[in-house]
């Protein structure tokens, strides 16, 4: 949820049912348990110079009056009791889609949603897309951070992934795609497996690792791995790990004896990725990205390749590991800044294969290689990627 994002990127600590206000003068009130009060007390003591933040009030729960004294001082120090001085409401910020579909458990929660929506004079306002936007740009805390989940993700493809899929295919073992995602996990999970000395606490799997072959492929991150048999043609493995609740992801694509055409397109694709790359320069707008895919498919004369792209080639990444408002379409107008970090997926979904390029595929691989099949589909997935200037 947006809730625990901000969470962990204020305090740096998942803290459920609890209740933040900041107002424009800067004052932070946290409505929470005791032991979650106890747990940031030091905090009032520790806020830093010219942050923004002027003050921090701590309001314990108060199961006896159900929070009522705590919501009325809330209220009167975010001044959403009265009207402003022009007689149109106050306008509120709220994480809209954890507010209106019952994400926000917990009795002070629910309670201080009930407070507000009790309030005519009060308007409340999605800062969803704000929130994400501000967290988009990482300091330099949070980029050692990335780069480190990010060396995580590399590490447990180069020695975790690779191997395991050169071993299967040389000893010609038969393996679900299910069962080479678990495997793929419990590496991310325990990386001493790969000889990486990090504490089993401080990494967590971003989501259950995406492995797919024989023909059919889904190039969405909400795809699944299924209980199909491994085959030895295009194999697309994508993996996602996350260090300290920074997320990283990566995938590649493995050719396994491809036709020629097949390998020409694949390097198409680099190119365009490249093209995607330069792109990606503070001050150009997140669908300069997608933009420069299309004018590259175009100056190569690959003008039938221009829709057999994604509707977006990638997005924001961090504390979230997919920011739906920092998306790299065709319409984004947000403005890249120094700082940001993307998570760039460029692919090619549903490209015909040739009838007479497939005779050009390794007699051997065709056995198990779907080459008679009408469709292919290229995936290239490389993240987490800095802005040119941070690299």
């Amino acid at each position: 949820m947006k809730s625990v994002a901000l969470h962990q990127y204020i305090f740096g600590y998942e803290l459920p049912d609890t209740v933040l206000v900041i107002t424009p003068e800067g004052k932070v009130f946290v409505l929470a348990t005791k032991k979650k009060i106890e747990f940031l007390s030091p905090a009032q003591d520790q806020i830093p110079d010219g942050g923004g933040i002027t003050d921090i009030t701590l309001l314990a729960r108060n199961k006896a009056d159900g929070n009522a004294e705590n919501f009325a001082t809330l209220l009167k120090e975010a001044r959403v009791a009265d009207t402003d001085e022009n007689g149109s409401k106050l306008k509120v910020g709220i994480i809209l889609k954890e507010w209106s579909s019952g994400l926000n458990v917990g009795p002070i929660l629910s309670g201080w949603q009930k407070e507000l929506d009790g309030h005519d004079n009060v308007e409340l306002v999605d800062v969803t897309p704000g929130l994400g936007l501000v967290m988009s740009v990482k300091d330099t805390t949070e980029l050692d951070l990335m780069r480190k989940s990010s060396v995580l993700s590399n590490k447990v493809l180069k020695h975790g992934v690779v191997p395991k899929i050169e071993s299967i295919i040389d000893s010609e073992k038969s393996v679900t795609h299910e069962q080479l995602s678990a495997e793929i996990e419990s590496v991310i999970e325990d990386p001493t497996k790969i000889k990486l000395k990090i504490d089993k606490d401080e990494v967590q799997t971003c989501y259950f690792p995406i492995v797919q072959s024989g023909g059919q492929y889904d190039l969405k991150v909400s795809a699944q791995s299924n209980d199909k048999t491994l085959k030895y043609d295009i194999i697309t493995v994508s993996l996602g790990a996350s260090y300290q609740f920074y997320c990283s992801n990566i995938a590649r694509t493995f050719l396994i004896d491809p036709p020629k055409e097949v390998s020409k397109t694949y390097e198409t694709l680099l190119s365009v990725q490249e093209a995607c790359l330069k792109a990606m320069q503070p001050g150009n707008h997140l669908r300069d990205v997608y933009l420069a895919a299309v004018d590259y498919l175009k100056t190569e004369g690959r003008e039938d390749l221009i829709k057999k792209l994604p509707k977006n080639i990638g997005f924001s990444i961090g504390l979230d590991f997919r920011d739906g408002n920092l998306v790299l379409n065709a319409k984004n107008s947000v403005i890249i800044r120094e700082g940001m970090i993307f998570n760039l997926a460029v692919g090619f979904n549903n490209v015909e294969l040739r009838a007479s390029a497939k005779s050009s595929a390794n007699p051997k691989s065709a056995v198990s290689a779907p080459w008679g099949c009408s469709y292919f589909d290229y995936f290239l997935l490389c993240s987490p990627y800095f802005p040119a200037s941070l690299r």
